[in-house]
């Protein structure tokens, strides 16, 4: 038929117009901000997609092929289901996709390592983009400095040996606490870890990123070049801009003497149970930028024991770890080197203590809080973790006292990040997580998806400034106030938002809660089905 030939036509067009793109960008046709779905005259048929397949080096999974599998770290909702699934290989494969993806009018999802919490970096009919082939790991000489250029699909464990390694041991590079945590989506969101006291947040060590915008162009972001959208990106959460290919940070002297504390407790009493949490408020409200740790309640344990990581760098260490390792109810021989101060442990092995997360069926909880809170932070949490509930569930809590010291002496007017003040002038970042199993209903879901978002909001929140970490977010917000709980302020959030209007002017990325989330696109309830949903439009983020 005429119509037939006349599409066929358009698509030929297209994919002749993949081969000759130019690292310039290409001009664009605004459509308007719906995006084509199945059926629609846009969406690319069988044989189109089959085409393109051909015209990159990278592989390209559709929906229905043998290999297709979209991978998703929480397992809450339904699997999403993009339209296909591209693994470039090199910049040009990038270029490729999104010429096609912006010729059908497809929207776009980026994942790097999959981590995201709440599913944000997937989406349904989307062209969706796994960067896990972008895995450079290149060290840099900046005279007197030291960086290290790595890819998105690169994560941290591999990178902390790769440094130790290749400096033997005389750098460091600042890391999360999760070895499976890749670089691009632990930074955008702010970053934080054990060196974040000592050197500042995950984006006050990067030096430059290089992008793939929307419409083709290679840039790169830093303070010198495209310093807007550097700032964006260095805060804003997951990608809403381009396609960073590549991210250069600034590595740092390894501390050279590390005091270190590692105990599980299972204390036998009330009054045990008050000590150490006692303990480790002390620990943390006289901390310096030279310490930290992590304080973490599990509900699921028998005993219900609490697990502590505390770390000192320098000569002054000893009054600080003391106040965690002479507290009662820790058990030696449980685990290696369980209760015991170390005092002359190495950065790289505290590092090397980095563990893998394993996803599955979560919600998450999160906010911030001064050090002088801890105690009362303690209590609040752990009640909740040993709190029966109506459906089957299992908790925890973690606090990562890592926040504080320098970090809150760099950007303070967040001239060059976007992060949250109220991260900047945080000691804690506390995390609450409930779990349960596969065998739950939708019902029994919503309910404690529910009940942990009245206990975040009336419980948790007052505590500090109402801030939720990016990394690590709840889904849902009563008062609507995702933005400026992200970001600390509307203004902080337009000003992202004019970016985000620059660099993709046809909102082609999206993402849940992502700068531009609310545009007219990501709303239109038939790219995230009511009756099929597995996407962030459903309230609860559940659905059948």
């Amino acid at each position: 038929s005429q119509h037939h030939n006349m599409k066929t036509f358009l698509a030929v067009l297209a994919l002749l117009s993949l081969s000759i793109v130019e690292a310039e960008g290409w001009g664009g046709y605004h459509r308007g901000y719906r995006y084509s779905l199945p059926g629609d005259w846009l969406w690319p048929s069988g044989s189109q997609f089959m085409w393109f397949k051909h015209f990159i080096r990278g592989e390209v999974h559709v929906k229905g092929d043998a290999e297709y599998a979209p991978y998703t770290f929480s397992t809450r909702t339904n699997l999403p289901q993009p339209a296909m699934i591209v693994f470039p290989n090199c910049v040009r494969d990038i270029q490729k996709t999104l010429r096609f993806a912006r010729w059908h009018n497809m929207r776009i999802s980026v994942l790097s390592t999959g981590h995201h919490m709440d599913v944000r970096n997937i989406a349904d009919n989307a062209v969706h983009i796994v960067m896990t082939n972008f895995d450079e790991k290149t060290l840099v000489d900046a005279g007197e400095e030291k960086h290290i250029t790595v890819g998105p699909g690169q994560t941290w464990g591999d990178i902390a040996g790769f440094v130790k390694e290749e400096t033997y041991e005389e750098w460091a590079v600042a890391t999360g606490a999760d070895s499976t945590v890749g670089p691009y989506g632990w930074t955008t969101g702010g970053g934080h870890g054990y060196l974040s006291r000592l050197h500042g947040l995950g984006v006050d060590h990067v030096v430059s990123m290089r992008v793939v915008l929307t419409n083709g162009r290679v840039v790169t972001a830093s303070e010198h070049s495209h310093k807007e959208l550097f700032r964006s990106l260095l805060g804003s959460g997951g990608s809403a801009y381009g396609i960073t290919v590549s991210m250069t940070i600034k590595l740092h002297p390894t501390p050279q003497k590390v005091t270190t504390f590692f105990g599980a407790f299972f204390p036998q009493s009330p009054e045990q149970s008050t000590a150490v949490m006692q303990g480790y408020h002390d620990f943390i409200s006289g901390a310096t930028k030279h310490s930290g740790g992590y304080y973490l309640t599990m509900g699921f344990i028998p005993g219900n024991p609490v697990f502590m990581i505390a770390f000192c760098y320098g000569d002054d260490c000893d009054r600080h770890i003391s106040k965690v390792s002479s507290l009662p109810g820790c058990v030696p021989g449980l685990l290696p080197g369980n209760c015991q101060q170390n005092d002359e442990d190495t950065y790289y092995n505290l590092v090397n203590a980095l563990a893998p997360s394993a996803g599955g069926n979560q919600y998450t909880i999160s906010a911030s809080v001064s050090a002088e809170k801890a105690f009362d932070l303690i209590q609040t949490t752990t009640a909740w973790v040993l709190k029966a509930e109506t459906v089957p569930m299992t908790k925890f809590c973690t606090q990562s006292s890592v926040l504080g010291g320098e970090m809150k002496k760099i950007d303070e007017e967040g001239k060059r990040t976007s992060v949250s003040p109220a991260m900047r002038n945080a000691d804690i970042q506390v995390t609450c997580v409930g779990t349960w199993a596969d065998s739950a209903t939708v019902e029994q879901r919503e309910q404690m998806v529910a009940d942990m978002d009245a206990w975040g909001e009336s419980t948790i929140r007052p505590f500090g400034a109402g801030w939720v970490y990016w990394n690590e977010p709840q889904h849902n917000f009563p008062e609507n106030d995702w933005k400026e709980r992200y970001w600390g302020s509307m203004d902080n959030y337009n000003r992202l938002l004019r970016s985000k209007r620059r660099y993709d002017p046809l909102n082609a990325i999206t993402c849940y809660h992502c700068i531009g989330w609310d545009f007219p696109t990501t709303v239109d309830p038939a790219v995230c089905p009511e009756q099929d949903c597995t996407c962030s439009n459903n309230k609860l983020g559940t659905c059948n």
